[in-house]
């Protein structure tokens, strides 16, 4: 990756172009990635993805600079094309110009995207700088770009984010007064106009570079840092908590790897989306998404239950002979009443009877009732856990007393409230925080006739105080 050609986006024309435990995620690139040419900034547009490359669109005529590398445009790949290699179409004419353009952001009624400026052949400095471009949609027609108010030549804004309201929008820049080379500032629109902007803040913002902030419901931001990764780039995000942006967290592999990685975008469940890396060589775009199976419904849990309340309908009276009504529970326990309450040691069948007993000899008179119980464990996943526990205490999560009667486990899969994800038989976690938690606990067994898992899925609640 040639930072010049990003984050800079693209600020030195004549520089070459060169170029969440993730442990359920794949990461394939895109069919539409080459190897010759470079793609970057995949967005979400209009029910399809738009992104930036310096491919040659024509075989005569291509726009280039100095160094005989193409400018970079924005592509849309309609929803059809996703998952196929097919050509993906210029977006507008109006975005597309001389220069590089890109990358975009937009919630569908507003459009932002960066685009090098052009330097007046007299000027000393020939460093192509980048800025910012709205549109905004007018009867279902984007309007001609203006320029972001706050643009300057002195420096770059690029890598826009907007929120899906429209009204906040992240992005990239070197101005000066920031906390490192490049950091993440914030505008909103207000009074029809946008704010100036605000360095989110140290929490975020570093000494080095970052780069490719993506807003995720107005509470979660996601960003690439060199801060932390031999000067390359990985993928970070950090929560908005108490009007404070918390410590970043660094995704996990695949999506982060030993190259540089960034431009990441996410769908609602975080678990699908796109992100741009140069691990092949060039900038392709990525795919990612979860190879954990969906559990759309989850019922509570039925609690494992041997206690039993026996009450015979019927009597026998022996005025003459002195006897006793007696249980026999066929578990090793009696109890001489005429109804009882008895809790069985597990699941398993007894023999249970209610007898008449000769309170002088001790032997039965009669046997009023004989039966077998069969005592059995709930069908579906089972969950054993404690019920409260301490903030930052190791609790271990148990699915072995899981009853699926003949049916054979695939896999076990573990989904918290707080968006936590494990699998396996037993899992041991910790809760930073205290508040009432659920635990969806779902299995995969055998594959029905078209050959896929069945599902079932159950839930409970723990305390964490």
């Amino acid at each position: 990756m040639n930072i010049k050609a990003y984050i800079f986006v693209f600020s030195f024309i004549s520089i070459a172009i060169n170029a969440f435990s993730q442990q359920f995620i794949e990461v394939k690139s895109i069919r539409q990635s080459t190897r010759d040419y470079s793609e970057f900034g995949a967005n979400y547009f209009e029910d399809g993805i738009v992104y930036c490359s310096n491919k040659r669109d024509d075989i005569i005529i291509s726009r280039q600079g100095s160094e005989n590398q193409s400018f970079y445009n924005v592509y849309f790949i309609p929803p059809s094309k996703i998952s196929k290699k097919q050509n993906t179409e210029f977006l507008d004419a109006s975005i597309n110009k001389l220069y590089n353009d890109g990358p975009l952001t937009s919630n569908g009624s507003v459009l932002v995207f960066a685009r090098n400026y052009e330097k007046n052949k007299g000027a000393k400095d020939k460093t192509n700088t980048v800025g910012l471009f709205v549109s905004n949609k007018i009867n279902n027609t984007w309007s001609e770009p203006i320029p972001f108010p706050y643009n300057d030549e002195k420096y770059s804004l690029s890598y826009p984010s907007i929120n899906k309201e429209g009204n906040t929008l992240y992005f990239s820049s070197d101005m000066a007064g920031g906390f490192g080379e490049y950091d993440i500032y914030v505008s909103f629109f207000k009074d029809e106009k946008w704010s100036a902007p605000q360095n989110i803040g140290k929490s975020i913002n570093t000494s080095s570079k970052e780069i490719s902030p993506f807003i995720f419901q107005d509470n979660r931001l996601y960003f690439s840092s060199n801060n932390d990764s031999l000067n390359k780039f990985d993928v970070f995000y950090s929560d908005f908590i108490d009007n404070n942006w918390q410590t970043p967290f660094r995704l996990a592999d695949p999506i982060n790897s030993k190259d540089n990685d960034f431009a990441f975008i996410c769908d609602s469940t975080t678990e699908n989306g796109y992100f741009t890396s140069d691990r092949k060589g060039s900038d392709d775009i990525f795919k990612f998404f979860s190879t954990l199976p969906a559990f759309e419904t989850c019922d509570s849990m039925l609690e494992k239950n041997y206690c039993f309340h026996f009450a015979e309908g019927k009597t026998v009276d022996l005025d003459t002979i002195p006897v006793i009504y007696e249980w026999d529970f066929g578990d090793s326990t009696k109890e001489k009443t005429f109804e009882a309450d008895h809790c069985f040691p597990g699941p398993g069948s007894y023999n249970v009877s209610l007898n008449m007993i000769d309170t002088i000899t001790g032997d039965i008179y009669k046997m009023i009732a004989s039966y077998l119980l069969s005592v059995d464990d709930p069908i579906g996943p089972y969950i054993v856990c404690a019920e409260k526990a301490k903030v930052n205490s190791a609790i271990e999560f148990d699915a072995s007393q899981t009853n699926m009667s003949e049916n054979k486990i695939d896999q076990y899969v573990w989904l918290f409230s707080d968006d936590k994800k494990f699998v396996g038989q037993k899992i041991i976690r910790s809760f930073e925080k205290p508040g009432v938690y659920r635990i969806n606990l779902g299995v995969t067994f055998d594959k029905d006739e078209s050959g896929t898992y069945q599902k079932k899925c159950v839930f409970k609640d723990i305390v964490v105080e």
